[in-house]
């Protein structure tokens, strides 16, 4: 349950405010439209000094000290100061500022203190997204209801951050109603290596999609992730990857969007194919390089009891394949794996797969791109039944 929050006797500390001067600095990192390469937004960042630089260290102390509102006061003051600044053509894209669940019902926020400081610096709600985290929500969910609605009404826009963080962010979810959606980079991070991830990120851009929110991934820092997440439906993002976080609001960087743009077309390309192929089925599964040991590949089963099948590359073309069930009977690496192109019908590969050897019939299939170059596996199971609604599909025209 959150309280309202408290301020300390005696005077603030210079770490906070020295004077008029907030003693913290702001950061913008920019959200990018993959589609286009457009930012859609910046997310504000702050840094306080010396030991306290740390984003952590510096709101683990206020809130030990008692000063997470003067703290929030502080990094607004400073963010506002900088968009002030701007010239409008950079002011207009919408500003995310992180909210903790206390400030948000703390008294303070909505007494109309925050909209003046808004107003003083020739900004209004239209240019914020307020962020609510996961990891620290409102337990009253009436109370979080009427305080995100009362946010909407006067014009701020609302995001869930870190989502798939909690254990509470569906509840924040319903709750909230949220016009952006930021998935934890708990679940982005190496999401090329765990295929249990890439299918509740799959089915969070379905989610995201049917009530018309913007699904956000935070954290990008590799390709092999933006790849993925791009397969799986990911439209937009922020990380490393694509820019760092910057004392003036910027964009991704040349190298960045020279290669999203080959990216996109190569997406692009394949979306426009028809939907029964077998790319969309794609989800990239746990891989060994050839050079791995056969007791490093056993090992990467005995520590991930999930993965079901790995798939052994020789750079980037996958060279053969081991299965938990064969390792388990002793065949080890299977050197011919069925492997086909992400193009092939997904009917057609039905038939493929169903004429192996009765050993192999209901193993993987290996699925590349036109160039040979790994892409994920099929399992026999996502074959059946995407072949199985294609047939429904069919016969109900």
């Amino acid at each position: 349950m959150t309280h309202p929050l408290v301020r300390q006797p005696g005077p603030i500390p210079l770490w906070l405010w020295n004077g008029s001067e907030p003693g913290v600095t702001s950061a913008f990192q920019p959200i990018v439209d993959l589609r286009d390469g457009e930012v859609i937004g910046h997310e504000v960042l702050s840094r306080g000094q010396g030991t306290l630089e740390s984003p952590h260290e510096l709101f683990t102390h206020a809130r030990m000290s008692g000063y997470t509102w003067e703290l929030e006061r502080a990094c607004w003051t400073s963010a506002l100061r900088r968009i002030s600044t701007l010239p409008e053509d950079q002011r207009r894209a919408p500003f995310f500022f992180n909210v903790s669940p206390d400030v948000l019902s703390d008294p303070r926020f909505g007494d109309g203190s925050t909209l003046a400081l808004l107003e003083r610096h020739g900004l209004g709600p239209r240019h914020l997204v307020l962020e609510l985290t996961e990891k620290a929500v409102i337990e009253d969910g009436a109370l979080l209801q009427r305080l995100t609605r009362e946010c909407s009404e006067q014009g701020f826009g609302l995001a869930l951050d870190d989502f798939g963080a909690g254990h509470s962010g569906l509840v924040t979810l319903v709750h909230c109603v949220p016009r952006f959606i930021k998935l934890d980079q708990a679940l982005v991070r190496d999401i090329h290596l765990h295929d249990y991830r890439q299918h509740l990120v799959k089915s969070l851009v379905a989610f995201s999609s049917s009530v018309d929110a913007i699904l956000i991934a935070e954290g990008v820092e590799t390709w092999e992730e933006m790849t993925v997440l791009l397969r799986l439906g990911i439209r937009h993002a922020q990380g490393y990857l694509l820019a760092r976080p910057a004392p003036i609001p910027g964009r991704p960087t040349e190298a960045f969007e020279a290669r999203r743009r080959v990216a996109m077309r190569a997406l692009l390309l394949r979306e426009r194919a028809d939907d029964s192929t077998v790319g969309g089925l794609v989800i990239r599964r746990a891989t060994a390089d050839a050079t791995a040991t056969s007791e490093a590949v056993t090992n990467l089963f005995r520590d991930a009891p999930q993965v079901d099948h790995v798939v052994v590359l020789d750079g980037a073309r996958p060279q053969t394949l081991v299965t938990r069930r064969s390792l388990a009977a002793g065949g080890g690496r299977q050197e011919l794996p069925l492997v086909v192109e992400d193009q092939m019908a997904v009917t057609a590969l039905v038939g493929l797969a169903m004429a192996r050897a009765p050993e192999a019939v209901y193993d993987p299939v290996v699925v590349t791109d036109a160039q040979g170059e790994f892409l994920g596996t099929v399992t026999m199971k996502q074959l059946l039944l995407r072949a199985t609604e294609l047939v429904e599909r069919h016969t109900a025209k």
